[in-house]
């Protein structure tokens, strides 16, 4: 028996490649579209990764800049408070 969609995606990952291992010893020879989306999968993992690296430099790059900028705003109001003495 096939499971529902919502089955599918209540199962655990290890136990959706169990199902799959197990169907694919009887199945016989993959389709073309096997390794399209296997393709497409490693794609879309790589460009997740590379986003991934970019999104914790910016994050990286706004902490130092905010850092700055309150030193910047700190150096500043102690000229200005020396300045007036």
């Amino acid at each position: 028996m096939t499971e529902t969609l919502a089955e599918l995606r209540k199962m655990s990952t290890d136990s959706l490649v169990k199902r799959y291992d197990s169907v694919a010893e009887t199945t016989g020879s993959p389709g073309l579209s096997f390794y399209r989306e296997e393709i497409a999968r490693r794609e879309n993992e790589k460009t997740m990764n590379t986003m991934l690296i970019y999104t914790r430099q910016m994050r990286t790059m706004t902490i130092v800049i905010t850092a700055l900028t309150v030193l910047n705003v700190l150096m500043f109001g102690l000229s200005l408070y020396f300045a007036r003495r």
